[in-house]
């Protein structure tokens, strides 16, 4: 049953004026029984009040999955050590840029001082067979030794030459510095990520001394639920965003794990970056939005324009000029700044901004409604006082 005196006139209690702020705006009612608020133009100026048509559509909602930015696990290297000694000095430091070749750290060891003995000794020995050799074939052609000999010298020749080629390519493997140290260099060029080697460090063959990769190229490694993992196959695209540039980058899915994780029911996934934005760097917090697989029928709408009124979620409709209704709806949100709304109908015309304003208007005539009410049965009750 409609009550009486539901509709009361509220113009100055928003503090609504005119145009020219001299005199108050027309006056704000509201419907209470159908929670219908009712503005002036003056009013719906000051609210700011802007609409849509409502378009009912099949939407799915986002999924927003943490992941962190690391260079592909192919383009990332551990520089070990290459030999037994002591580290004598460290070239590089946490982000710095390197070059293929560039010197990371120098050690002194045995190994190097043993590996220029050996080619000494090896270059030496080349030069006996080369001489020896020489003199073979000059007995050869004056018939004083046989075939049998210019031939073994021969082959020991050939074999000295081998033992100087190993040798050389050990000392250089092991590229010695001005100061006689093994040198361990940059397998390729990218960044200096850590850095393990200290002053006076022990080392032995295999120990991690430096990690490095590219940064020009990123992935985003993030464990999506399973169900939403369902519907990801490789190539497939996503959006990601950054908490640390205001940019939102397109990805695609590069990999993808084989198994569930038990713990979270989640998906190991990387995401490839269409493009490095200034600012990220390996190791950057990042969010992927990936579309969830189950679908909903409803209007997509901006986040502002749902409200919550008292227990219910709500959004306003313009039945007519200056009329607005509010109707209970079903919220879901899709993504940063925008939500599905069930229980509207297609065409309606649905106020995207100006929803608090209409909000506070409605809250406010029923407070006052409520007190109204009760003074009347106040009175009402003392008139009934002998």
């Amino acid at each position: 049953m409609r009550r009486k005196g539901t509709v009361l006139m509220l113009g100055v209690a928003f503090g609504v004026s005119a145009c020219d702020g001299s005199e108050p705006a027309p006056a704000l009612e509201a419907d209470v029984e159908v929670d219908v608020v009712r503005l002036s133009e003056a009013e719906e100026r000051v609210a700011g009040i802007r609409t849509e048509v409502a378009v009912r559509g099949i939407t799915r909602r986002v999924v927003e999955v943490p992941g962190s930015v690391q260079p592909p696990d192919t383009a990332q290297a551990v520089i070990g050590s290459i030999v037994d000694g002591r580290v004598v000095a460290v070239r590089v430091l946490p982000g710095d840029s390197v070059r293929a070749g560039q010197p990371l750290v120098e050690i002194h060891t045995h190994e190097l001082s043993d590996a220029q003995s050996d080619l000494a000794a090896a270059r030496a020995q080349l030069s006996y067979r080369e001489e020896a050799f020489g003199r073979s074939e000059e007995l050869l052609a004056a018939g004083a030794v046989s075939l049998e000999e210019v031939q073994s010298r021969r082959a020991a020749l050939e074999a000295a030459r081998a033992e100087v080629l190993r040798s050389e390519e050990m000392v250089e493997h092991l590229d010695p510095s001005p100061d006689g140290n093994a040198t361990v260099v940059a397998t390729r060029d990218g960044t200096v990520f850590a850095v393990h080697a200290r002053m006076g460090q022990a080392v032995l063959p295999g120990t991690p001394l430096v990690e490095m990769g590219r940064t020009d190229l990123l992935w985003v490694t993030a464990f999506v639920p399973e169900q939403t993992a369902s519907t990801l196959q490789p190539g497939d695209s996503v959006v990601v965003r950054f908490g640390t540039v205001d940019e939102v980058i397109d990805a695609r899915l590069v990999r993808t794990g084989n198994f569930v994780d038990p713990s979270n029911r989640s998906v190991e996934m990387r995401f490839e970056l269409a493009r490095v934005p200034v600012g990220v760097r390996p190791g950057s917090f990042a969010v992927v939005e990936v579309t969830a697989a189950e679908a909903m029928e409803g209007v997509e709408l901006e986040e502002e324009a749902a409200v919550r009124l008292a227990d219910r979620d709500v959004v306003f409709v313009r039945r007519r000029a200056g009329e607005y209704r509010a109707v209970n709806v079903e919220v879901v949100v899709l993504r940063e700044g925008r939500i599905a709304v069930i229980g509207l109908p297609e065409g309606a015309e649905v106020v995207v901004e100006g929803a608090y304003f209409l909000k506070s208007a409605l809250e406010h005539t029923r407070e006052a409604a409520e007190a109204a009410e009760a003074a009347e049965a106040e009175g009402a009750g003392a008139a009934r006082v002998p």
